[in-house]
């Protein structure tokens, strides 16, 4: 027991110093300019006004959009806010609640990336060589410093956990705890990054087959419940988000044109570090894997091709090295061009920028040049492939400048969150461009409107009119808002220029409630999601009891 706390002891020291050189840059005071990065210090403050007006889970957004609101986070993925508000619960500001979202997504990487890759090829360089690699992947620092993706940046971390239980599952299939943390995790996934969930379940597929060629049909069962564990909890967000993106436009209209992100060879070799969208010619984010990580392919298949012309005895490695390189060839095919086909498939065609890609190389590559410790010759090799990218990438550990706009900046910013306003639903003919004079207003009829109430999921006022008028809500309508006018629910018309609530009430006193809840399909969904997490407080349970009844 005290050699394996000693273990776990360094493993996390390990992590934390080459993962120091990253974090650094997030002690600065303020935050620094990224692609999305400050988006997700705006939608932090939206998601905590949701949660404090009792909406659960959050959906609508009556905040952003101008006080016009829209169903933000019905599509947009929750999880890191849902961390990061546990963190703002414990004292930090928002922005640097997003802060250390972003820093403890880097060791816990660094630390599983260990686990998992010791764990597969039963090697502690391994789990040195692949950690190291990991942190240091050019497309990681991109995420961290240019792009400022919070849900990649989680994702990157959580991907070594699944495998690490997963490489668990395939020496014990029946371990109900491995079973449950892989379920767990998936589901954490998919609340994380969609897209990098789809992308991942790819890299699950070639993680399988890899080991169901050694281990045959014994890995089967482990896997499937992982995935079925998984899409249950996370059910109440991607089942909503699939069945009614027919809602918005986002179904119409993609977010940008694929074809102008492609990645050319010379990209993929020489592009040079820039802060900018990749279209940018002189200031564009770099494409490349990086030389040393190439070394590790060309190490690699060396390897693999003397591995079966000696015709190794114990093979199963051979094999999964093997599964993983010709992984990592498939992805690298789907950055270029000539990948068109590929990515009209469907999900597939979800996936805006081939160049996401990198993501799961960053993983591959990390994971087989961990196979590499386990000939004397690679091993150093690859160590000191592994010193290399750290030497090579570290100056770019660092954003292009700091910026300190003050934590007011964020609560009251009142815009989107979104690069083309691809969540406003398909009924809104004019975009608010800013907020509306008056929440509640009379367009037809003549009287008053007093003791104005509004949240983000409620709406209450009274009405004083002279005549029947019509009273309109400047909040967009969206499926799950109802409106009662003392007591009695009114249908809502939407159809006007800002797809805003129009509601007739009758002369004289009223009193107008409105409430945003869960429609049938919602509803189902969070149900399945409960009955996940209730299976999971069962097998819990029941692995407690049975370790109790042991110690008897």
């Amino acid at each position: 027991m005290r050699k394996s706390l000693q273990f776990y002891l360094g493993i996390i020291v390990f992590s934390v110093i080459i993962s120091v050189p990253l974090i650094i840059p997030y002690l600065h005071a303020g935050y620094f300019p990224t692609h999305d990065g400050e988006w997700a210090v705006v939608r932090l403050a939206d998601m905590f006004r949701e949660i404090r007006d009792f909406q659960f889970p959050p959906r609508f957004s009556g905040n952003l959009n101008h006080g016009y609101g829209y169903p933000l986070f019905n599509f947009a993925y929750p999880f890191p806010y849902y961390l990061g508000l546990i963190i703002h619960l414990l004292g930090f500001s928002f922005v640097n609640s997003i802060k250390v979202v972003f820093v403890i997504s880097i060791p816990i990487s660094a630390f599983f990336m260990f686990l998992a890759s010791r764990s597969i090829w039963k090697n502690d360089y391994a789990g040195i060589i692949s950690s190291v690699l990991y942190l240091y992947f050019p497309y990681r620092l991109v995420d961290l410093f240019v792009r400022g993706s919070i849900g990649e940046s989680i994702a990157f971390a959580i991907f070594p956990m699944i495998l690490f239980c997963l490489s668990k599952l395939i020496n014990k299939p029946k371990s109900t705890g491995y079973i449950l943390s892989g379920g767990i995790l998936f589901a954490c996934l998919i609340l994380t990054h969609n897209i990098m969930a789809v992308l991942f379940s790819l890299t699950l597929l070639i993680f399988f087959i890899g080991n169901f060629l050694v281990k045959k049909s014994e890995i089967i069962k482990p896997f499937i419940f992982v995935t079925i564990l998984g899409f249950m909890l996370s059910a109440f967000f991607w089942i909503p988000a699939l069945f009614e993106k027919s809602n918005v436009l986002l179904s119409r209209i993609p977010i940008s044109d694929r074809n102008l992100y492609f990645v050319s060879i010379e990209q993929l070799l020489f592009s040079k570090w820039g802060y900018g969208v990749p279209t940018d010619k002189v200031n564009g984010f770099t494409y490349q894997i990086g030389w040393p990580f190439l070394g590790v392919l060309f190490v690699s298949l060396f390897t693999i091709i003397y591995g079966f012309y000696k015709k190794i005895k114990d093979n199963k490695d051979l094999i999964l090295a093997t599964t993983l390189f010709v992984g990592i060839l498939a992805y690298s095919v789907l950055l270029f061009a000539i990948s068109k086909p590929i990515w009209r498939l469907p999900i597939l065609s979800e996936i805006n920028y081939p160049w996401i890609v990198l993501s799961q190389l960053a993983l591959l590559i990390s994971l087989l040049a961990g196979y590499l410790s386990r000939y004397k010759i690679t091993k150093y090799l690859s160590i000191g492939i592994a010193m290399l990218a750290l030497i090579l990438y570290l100056p770019f550990a660092k954003p292009e400048m700091y910026v300190d706009r003050g934590e007011g900046f964020y609560f009251t910013n009142t815009a989107t969150t979104t690069s083309s306003n691809e969540l406003m639903p398909l009924w809104v003919k004019t975009h608010p461009v800013s907020i509306s004079e008056n929440k509640v207003e009379l367009i037809k009829g003549e009287g008053s409107v007093e003791n104005l109430i509004s949240k983000s999921n409620k709406i209450s006022f009274n009405a004083k009119l002279d005549q029947d008028s019509i009273i309109r809500i400047n909040t967009i309508y969206y499926p799950g808002w109802n409106i009662s006018v003392n007591g009695i629910n009114q249908t809502i018309s939407y159809d006007n220029e800002f797809g805003v609530m129009d509601i007739s009430v009758p002369k004289g006193q009223s009193v107008i409630n409105g409430k945003f809840s869960e429609t049938n399909l919602r509803l189902a969904a969070d149900i399945i999601s409960l009955s996940g997490a209730l299976l999971i407080l069962i097998l819990f349970g029941k692995i407690l009891l049975v370790k109790f009844y042991k110690r008897k």
